[in-house]
């Protein structure tokens, strides 16, 4: 199996060039605001993948790895984002909903970017 990136310098240009457009749209039609919350909520997205790799590599460093320790730190990080992301989206109607576009549209851009090159590899294997 190619390996798989581990860099969010990909993903980073991305979500950059994605908000910059999604702020255009929304700016267009009279709603800036949304365009700003679909921007927050990409940068969630970025900031949970960041915290993701941070918690791996902490856990993966000891001696003995405990798969529990990743499953409690990424259920309390989604719990926390999801939470987030619920205050806002009730609290802001209705444009705090952008957020979870953000979120949804930084999801699609992580699986893009990282599956693409894994699929290139596999193609120019013999």
């Amino acid at each position: 199996m190619p390996r798989v990136p581990l860099s969010l310098r990909r993903p980073t240009i991305i979500v950059a060039a994605i908000g910059i457009v999604a702020l255009a749209l929304t700016w267009s039609i009279g709603r800036p605001a949304l365009g700003a919350f679909i921007i927050l909520g990409m940068a969630m997205g970025l900031l949970n993948i960041k915290l993701v790799q941070h918690s791996v590599a902490k856990v993966t460093a000891e001696a003995h790895p405990s798969k529990g320790q990743i499953a409690v730190s990424s259920a309390s990080r989604l719990l926390v984002i999801t939470a987030v992301a619920l205050v806002i989206a009730f609290l802001v109607q209705p444009d705090g909903v952008g957020v979870f576009f953000g979120l949804a549209a930084f999801q699609a851009i992580l699986v893009f970017s990282t599956t693409v090159p894994v699929v290139k590899g596999l193609r120019q294997r013999p």
